[in-house]
């Protein structure tokens, strides 16, 4: 949600005429986020978030939608995309496919306020959101080969030292390890980071509001998604995973979607590999930053942190995985 793309009062107030939303009254670039240009938006009528798209097709952006209206049907809480005067979600703006959203009432989820209870709610609602998934008619591949491509590291590469171009290598032959084909498949969020999601505090105690960002959702598998939560959610400063929130997590996805012998084998790669794939992220923009207004880096050594903790911590955690799962220990992850 980075501004890449500049918008003006003029361009904004034109756009806004193809609504029955009202007048607009004011509008502000919105910094959180990587892939899109996002604005606030308050008009006569409400809030809005204004969504211009800097990497989709105006066809490729037709499963997102869709994808909304899905979940929204099985009273999962998430984003609910504007109709224009012409029954069309999809606009343009600034030369680029631009839609408007209802905004959720609530704030953005800060990590360093994450608590137990905002984990006990996140595990029952991603495994609510897994399981309303399964009904989705439509698919849109993942694109882990891209963001594990050769390319993508071979270019990185000149830019890190010995110690981190060992690490890489070390996650990924242990990503072309996993056993995918044997993994449950369907709808993932794919970047479900604590700033992904809209919470708002009732009488001392959090409640969600939605999740929100989902364009990068696709089919894949449901423990890549449930891993990429914990790694963010249940962290401490050091990059350690803390057992009184994943724990927790975990044990209330599990209560509604019980994990798979295969998942519970491959928990640790799991949790290293989607660790990878951000590091890799964030080394990109990095080094080769896109342009924008308000771009906003993140730091690669949080998440390189995070695979270095996980490795020396593996046996602790599968430890207490099977204690929570209550799984027998010869399913324990082969890479321990």
């Amino acid at each position: 949600m980075s501004v890449y793309t500049t918008v003006t009062q003029q361009q904004l107030t034109t756009f806004l005429q193809s609504y029955n939303i009202g007048e607009l009254i004011q509008f502000s670039g919105i910094s959180a986020g990587m892939e899109n240009t996002n604005y606030s938006v308050t008009t006569s009528q409400g809030e809005f978030i204004l969504t211009l798209y800097e990497h989709y097709q105006p066809h490729e952006l037709d499963y997102f939608f869709k994808l909304m209206v899905h979940l929204s049907s099985q009273k999962i809480k998430t984003l609910s995309p504007i109709y224009n005067k012409a029954g069309i979600i999809l606009g343009e703006l600034s030369n680029k496919p631009a839609a408007l959203i209802h905004k959720i009432t609530g704030t953005a989820l800060n990590p360093e306020k994450v608590t137990i209870a905002h984990c006990q709610i996140m595990g029952k609602a991603l495994a609510q959101f897994h399981i309303a998934g399964l009904s989705f008619e439509h698919t849109r591949p993942h694109q882990r080969e891209k963001e594990f491509s050769p390319e993508l590291t071979q270019k990185l590469s000149p830019h890190l030292s010995h110690e981190e171009r060992q690490l890489l290598n070390e996650e990924l032959s242990l990503y072309q390890a996993i056993s995918w084909e044997k993994l449950p498949m369907g709808v993932i969020h794919s970047d479900l980071f604590c700033d992904n999601t809209i919470f708002y505090e009732k009488q001392n105690s959090p409640v969600l509001m939605g999740i929100i960002d989902l364009y990068l959702s696709a089919y894949d598998a449901l423990i890549y998604d449930l891993a990429i939560v914990v790694n963010d959610w249940c962290c401490d400063a050091e990059g350690t995973l803390d057992k009184t929130r994943w724990i927790p997590l975990l044990s209330a996805y599990h209560a509604i979607r019980p994990l798979t012998d295969a998942e519970k084998s491959e928990w640790i790669a799991m949790l290293r590999i989607t660790n990878l794939r951000f590091w890799l992220s964030r080394l990109d923009n990095k080094y080769f930053p896109p342009s924008g207004d308000l771009v906003k880096q993140k730091d690669p050594n949080e998440l390189m942190n995070k695979i270095i903790a996980c490795q020396r911590d593996s046996t602790t955690i599968i430890q207490q995985l099977n204690q929570l799962l209550a799984v027998p220990t010869h399913t324990v992850d082969r890479m321990t």
